[in-house]
C-alpha cells in the first residue's frame, strides 16, 4: 500500500519522467514514462535534458492528474565532485529555470481551466528532494547534512506568507519549519481525497490544511488519526477496536496519565480523548467563540495522539522473522565452531594441549576481545576508525618495545610517524567528518602542492619497479657467474637475455599504465591547469593518450592485465634462467605489489594518491632487505638480517617481552582495516565513493560498476592484501630457504583459515547484536549499514580477494615451471 497505488486505485492518471527507479518499484502505475538511469553518475547533462524535454509537452497536455519529474544532475555532481564542485552553481541555476517554467505553465493552465469551470481546483506544485548530501557529496547516513532537504509548495491554492527578502535569501526566509519527510504522504492523500496508506506514520502538515473550515479540517485529522490507530491496533492486538458511540457517550475526557498496562493502551486513551473533543466541537453552537476554542482543542488532541503514536511505533513497528534470524545465528555458530576446529588442526593452532599453553599471542587475544566488545556499541561502530587507528599504533609500539636491535626500533618508529600522517589525511566517522584535515587543505589552499605530490608519487612508483629489477638482476648476474660449467652457463644465457627483455617490457607496460592513470586524473580534475600547464602543452601530452577519458581508463585496465601476463612470463623465464626459488617468488610478489598501483590510483580521489606512497614506505620499513642499500644475496635469495635472532631477548623487570610481540601478519590485519578508513571511508553508506565507479564505463552495467565500486572504496585494503602476500613470500624466503613452495602454501592456508575464523566470529557477533538491537533507535542508520559493510568485507575482500585471489595467484606462480 502506498500513495501512488491509492491514486491509481481512485482512477487517477499518473505520469513519471526521470529516475527509472520509480519504474522498477512501481511497474504498473504510470501511464506515460521516460526513464533515465539513476546509477550512471558521470552523466550530469543528458540525464536532466531527457527530463526537461518532457516538461512543457506533458504539462500542456490534458488528461493527467499527477506528473512526476525526477532530476538527477545535482545528485550526480555531488557524487562526482562534492557540493563545492564548479558544476554545482550552473546546475542549480538550470533547476531554477525548470522550476520557473513549470510554475508558469501550471499557473496559466489553472487560470484557463478555473475560468471555464468555477468548480475546478488549482494545481499543487510540490518541489522536494529525496535526500541531501554531506560535505563530500554522498548520502545514505543519518547526519543532518544528508537528511535535511526542502518541501516547497506552490500554486494558486497555497496561502503562502509574504517574502520580505526578494533576493538570494528568499527561499531561506520561507524555510522556517522543520517537519519529518513522512508527513508528505498523509498530507497529499488527504488533499487528493484518497485513503492514507495503511502503514504510514506521518502527520498531516497543518500549513496545507489550514485553508479548510474547522469542520473540514477536523474531519481530515479524524481520517488521519483513524489510520494511525489502525497501525497501533495491528501492532498490539490486545488494544482492540473502539466503539465510538459507547466510548464517547459520557462526553467526559478520560485521564490518560493513570496507570496502564502498555503504551498502546495510553495511545488508545489519547485517541478516545481526540474523538470526544471532536464530538464536543460538533455540539458547540456555530459562530461563537466556544466553537473556535472547541475546534482548536480537538485539533490539539488529534495531533497529540498522532505525535505520540508516531514516536512509539517508529521504535517498535517491525516485521522481523525471528525464527529465520535464530536459524541464521545457529548456522553461524556451527560455521564458527568448524573453523575453530580447522584452525586448531593447522600448523598454528589455538592451544597446545600437551604443553597446556595458548598458541595465540597476547596482542591477538586482546585485539579480538576488544573488537567483539566494540560491536555492541553504536558509537564505536560509527567511530570504528578510532579503534583500528589505536590498534595499529599499539601494534607498532609493541614491536618497537620488543625489538632486539636499534635498527628495528628506528624503523618501527618511522612507521608510527608515517601512519600518524596517513590517519590525519581524511577525517571520517560520524562525529567529526567536517573537521579540517589534510584533504581539506590539499583541495583548497594547497591545491597546486597536491598535484605536485601526485606527480612525485607517480614518479616514485615508476622508480620502485626499476629498483626491484636492478636488485634482482645484480643478484642473478652474480649467481650466473658461479655456474659450474660453461655449458650450464651457455644453456641459460638465452633465457637470461629473454628475461632482461621481458623485464624491460614489464617496466614499459607499468610506466605506460602509470602515465595514463596520471593523465586521466589530471584531465578529469583539471590538474594540468592547476600546475600551470598551457593548453597547447597539455594538448601535446594528450596526443600520446586516448582522446576520450573512458578510453584512457580502459587502456589502464588493459595495461594492468598485460602487466600480469608479462610478470607471469618473467617468473617462468627466471626459473629457466636458473634463478633460485626465493628470487623467483620474491621478485614476482614485489612486481605484483607495484603492478596494482596504476589501477588503484586511477580509481582514487587525487588527494588520496600520495597516501599510497606512504603505504609503500610503511611496507618497505617492515623489511630492511628491501631498502635500496640492501637487496638480494648473490645466490638470488633475500638478504635476511640475522641480528634479530642472535641478539639478546629484551626484558623488562625480569619479564620476557617476546610474549607481547605481535607478528607481521597481525600488524598487517590492523593496517588492512585501518587503511579502509584512512582513505576517507566509514561505516556509513554515505561514505561510499561513486565518483570513480564509472571510470571507463560508457553505459550502466551493474556487475562492472559493482566491481569498480568495491575496488575504488577498498583500494587501501586491497593494496595491503597484496602486501600481505608479499610478506608471506618474503617471510617464507627468510625462514625456509629449502622447501619454499611448501612453506608459502602452509603459511597461506594458515592465514586463510585464521581470516575466515576472524570473519565468522565478527559476523556471528554482529548477527546477535542486530537481533538484540532490532528495536534500537539506530538499527537502520548504524547497525544495518555496518552489517552490509561486513557482508562486503567477507564476500568481496576475504572470500574473493584473500581466499580466491591469493590462492589463485600463488598457485599460478608456483606452477610456472
Amino acid at each position: 500500500d502506498n500513495l501512488l497505488w491509492q491514486l491509481k486505485n481512485q482512477g487517477k492518471t499518473i505520469n513519471m519522467f526521470g529516475d527509472d527507479t520509480w519504474l522498477r518499484l512501481f511497474p504498473d502505475i504510470f501511464s506515460r514514462t521516460d526513464g533515465t538511469s539513476s546509477f550512471f553518475v558521470t552523466d550530469t547533462v543528458e540525464v536532466d535534458n531527457n527530463v526537461t524535454r518532457n516538461v512543457r509537452p506533458e504539462l500542456e497536455r490534458d488528461g493527467w492528474d499527477v506528473s512526476i519529474f525526477h532530476y538527477l544532475g545535482l545528485d550526480h555532481i555531488g557524487h562526482l565532485a562534492g557540493p563545492d564542485s564548479p558544476l554545482m552553481r550552473p546546475k542549480q541555476k538550470e533547476m531554477d529555470q525548470v522550476v520557473q517554467e513549470i510554475l508558469e505553465i501550471v499557473t496559466e493552465k489553472d487560470m484557463k481551466r478555473m475560468g471555464a469551470d468555477s468548480s475546478a481546483k488549482p494545481t499543487l506544485f510540490v518541489l522536494l528532494g529525496d535526500h541531501a548530501m554531506n560535505e563530500i557529496g554522498n548520502h545514505g547516513g543519518n547526519s543532518q547534512l544528508e537528511t535535511s532537504t526542502v518541501f516547497v509548495f506552490m500554486g494558486q491554492g497555497i496561502r503562502g506568507k509574504p517574502i520580505a527578502d526578494k533576493g538570494k535569501n528568499a527561499l531561506s526566509a520561507l524555510l522556517t519549519n522543520v517537519v519529518p519527510q513522512i508527513n508528505l504522504v498523509p498530507t497529499l492523500s488527504l488533499l487528493f481525497g484518497v485513503p492514507v496508506p495503511k502503514n504510514n506514520l506521518g502527520l498531516p502538515l497543518p500549513e496545507l490544511i489550514s485553508g479548510y473550515t474547522d469542520s473540514e479540517r477536523l474531519r481530515l485529522l479524524q481520517l488521519a488519526a483513524h489510520q494511525i490507530y489502525g497501525v497501533v491496533q495491528a501492532n498490539d492486538p490486545d488494544v482492540g477496536s473502539i466503539d465510538v458511540g459507547a466510548e464517547t457517550a459520557g462526553n467526559v475526557m478520560p485521564n490518560c496519565e493513570s496507570d496502564y498496562d502498555s503504551v498502546s493502551m495510553v495511545l488508545r486513551c489519547e485517541y478516545i480523548r481526540a474523538l470526544i473533543a471532536h464530538k464536543q466541537f460538533a455540539k458547540a453552537k456555530p459562530g461563537r467563540t466556544t466553537e473556535a476554542a472547541a475546534a482548536a482543542a480537538a485539533e490539539r488532541e488529534y495531533y497529540s495522539f498522532m505525535e505520540h503514536a508516531n514516536a512509539h511505533l517508529s521504535r517498535t513497528f517491525s516485521g522481523y522473522d525471528l525464527n529465520a534470524m535464530a536459524i541464521g545465528i545457529a548456522l553461524f555458530c556451527v560455521s564458527t565452531m568448524l573453523l575453530v576446529a580447522l584452525y586448531q588442526s593447522s600448523s598454528s593452532g589455538i592451544a597446545n594441549f600437551k604443553t597446556k599453553r595458548i598458541a595465540v599471542s597476547a596482542p591477538a587475544i586482546a585485539l579480538a576481545v576488544t573488537y567483539v566488545i566494540s560491536l555492541n556499541s553504536s558509537s564505536l561502530i560509527e567511530e570504528e576508525h578510532q579503534f583500528w587507528y589505536h590498534w595499529v599504533q599499539t601494534m607498532f609500539f609493541l614491536r618497537m618495545l620488543t625489538s632486539r636491535h636499534s635498527g628495528g626500533f628506528v624503523r618501527t618508529f618511522f612507521q608510527m610517524c608515517l601512519f600518524r600522517i596517513a590517519r590525519a589525511w581524511n577525517q571520517t566517522g560520524q562525529n567529526w567528518p567536517g573537521e579540517i584535515d589534510i584533504r581539506h587543505y590539499l583541495n583548497t589552499s594547497y591545491n597546486r602542492l597536491m598535484w605536485f605530490m601526485v606527480l612525485v608519487t607517480f614518479a616514485l612508483f615508476g622508480v620502485c619497479t626499476s629498483w626491484i629489477h636492478r636488485s634482482a638482476s645484480s643478484a642473478e648476474s652474480a649467481r650466473y657467474s658461479q655456474a659450474k660449467t660453461p655449458a650450464t652457463h651457455a644453456g641459460r644465457g638465452r633465457y637470461r637475455r629473454r628475461l632482461a627483455y621481458g623485464q624491460r617490457i614489464f617496466r614499459g607496460v607499468l610506466s605506460t599504465a602509470l602515465a595514463n592513470a596520471l593523465v586521466y586524473q589530471m584531465e578529469r580534475n583539471a590538474g594540468w591547469q592547476v600546475v600551470g600547464l598551457s593548453k597547447s602543452a597539455w594538448s601535446v601530452v594528450r596526443w600520446f593518450t586516448p582522446s576520450d577519458l573512458a578510453d584512457i581508463a580502459r587502456f589502464v585496465y588493459l595495461l594492468t592485465f598485460a602487466a600480469v601476463l608479462v610478470g607471469t612470463g618473467c617468473a617462468w623465464l627466471r626459473r629457466r634462467a636458473g634463478c633460485s626459488e626465493n628470487a623467483v617468488l620474491v621478485t614476482a610478489a614485489l612486481e605484483g605489489l607495484v603492478g596494482l598501483l596504476p589501477l588503484l590510483t586511477l580509481l582514487a580521489r587525487p588527494h588520496n594518491i600520495p597516501v599510497f606512497a606512504i603505504f609503500v614506505a610503511m611496507f618497505v620499513l617492515f623489511f630492511p632487505q628491501l631498502l635500496p642499500r640492501a637487496g638480494f644475496n648473490r645466490n638470488g635469495s633475500v638478504a635476511v638480517q640475522t641480528a634479530e635472532s642472535s641478539a639478546v631477548e629484551p626484558c623488562l623487570m625480569g619479564w620476557r617481552l617476546s610474549v607481547l610481540r605481535p607478528s607481521k601478519a597481525l600488524v598487517l590485519l590492523c593496517i588492512i582495516h585501518a587503511s579502509f578508513f584512512v582513505l576517507g571511508n566509514s561505516n556509513s553508506l554515505a561514505s561510499l565513493d561513486l565518483s570513480n565507479a564509472y571510470a571507463g564505463v560508457s553505459r550502466y552495467n551493474e556487475g562492472l560498476v559493482g566491481v569498480l565500486l568495491f575496488t575504488a572504496n577498498w583500494a587501501g585494503p586491497l593494496w595491503w592484501a597484496a602486501a600481505g602476500f608479499a610478506t608471506l613470500v618474503l617471510s617464507a624466503a627468510g625462514d625456509t630457504p629449502v622447501g619454499l613452495q611448501d612453506g608459502c602454501m602452509q603459511r597461506l592456508q594458515s592465514w586463510i583459515v585464521a581470516a575466515h575464523l576472524w570473519q565468522a566470529v565478527t559476523i556471528l557477533m554482529l548477527s546477535v547484536v542486530v537481533t538484540l538491537m532490532r528495536t534500537h533507535l539506530f538499527i537502520w542508520s548504524v547497525f544495518s549499514p555496518r552489517y552490509l559493510y561486513q557482508i562486503a568485507w567477507f564476500a568481496g575482500f576475504y572470500l574473493a580477494t584473500i581466499t580466491a585471489g591469493g590462492t589463485g595467484w600463488l598457485t599460478a606462480l608456483l606452477a610456472t615451471k
